[in-house]
């Protein structure tokens, strides 16, 4: 009779240690209850990919922002009107992903980006609504206006600081007044 007992009574004894020490594991700002992570954007993982593995599936049609920003590659397809930026350290090492709609048509527009590029690992795309955003990941750690391009619109993050410091630890997803995700930002660091 005791031993059947012995695994509640350890758990509860756990659960009160944890409390104790200020921390719940059923919820907390960070990890709400039901949240998850996501690892990739685009098909690369911020934290372990490298721009050599952008460059051989879209071509080294990049370029810099400008000439202060050499840390930025930036690939466009007018075609299919994305854009997806990737920050790298000096080593190649991809530090952000960012997939977007793309404002309006630019001149030197000349990667190849098929459709699939502007998707998370967990299927959100670009396009999308925000309920099918919270549907996949949970909880927001932050919701409310802001603007892009002089326009107003919603941003949500995720923080993923839970999942641990080799995973990816952002996701910024940002919707126009339509409600639908027009950009996202996946980053292996807390900015």
């Amino acid at each position: 009779m005791k031993r059947r007992w012995l695994p509640l009574l350890t758990a509860l004894a756990l659960l009160a240690t944890l409390s104790a020490l200020g921390q719940d594991p059923a919820s907390s700002a960070d990890h709400p209850p039901g949240n998850v992570n996501e690892l990739t954007l685009a098909g690369l993982r911020p934290g372990a990919a490298r721009l050599r593995t952008a460059e051989a599936r879209w071509g080294r049609q990049w370029s810099h922002p400008d000439s202060d920003e050499s840390d930025v590659y930036v690939w466009c397809d007018t075609a299919t009107g994305l854009q997806v930026s990737l920050e790298a350290g000096a080593d190649g090492t991809i530090r952000v992903v960012t997939v977007e709609k793309l404002a309006s048509a630019r001149r030197h527009c000349t990667a190849r980006l098929p459709p699939a590029t502007a998707r998370t690992g967990r299927g959100i795309k670009l396009g999308d609504t925000e309920a099918q955003l919270l549907r996949t990941y949970g909880k927001p750690f932050f919701s409310g206006p802001s603007s892009l391009d002089g326009h107003n619109v919603k941003l949500v993050v995720f923080n993923f600081s839970w999942a641990g410091s080799d995973k990816p630890q952002i996701l910024e997803s940002t919707f126009n007044a339509a409600g639908k995700l027009v950009k996202m930002t996946l980053s292996s660091e807390y900015y």
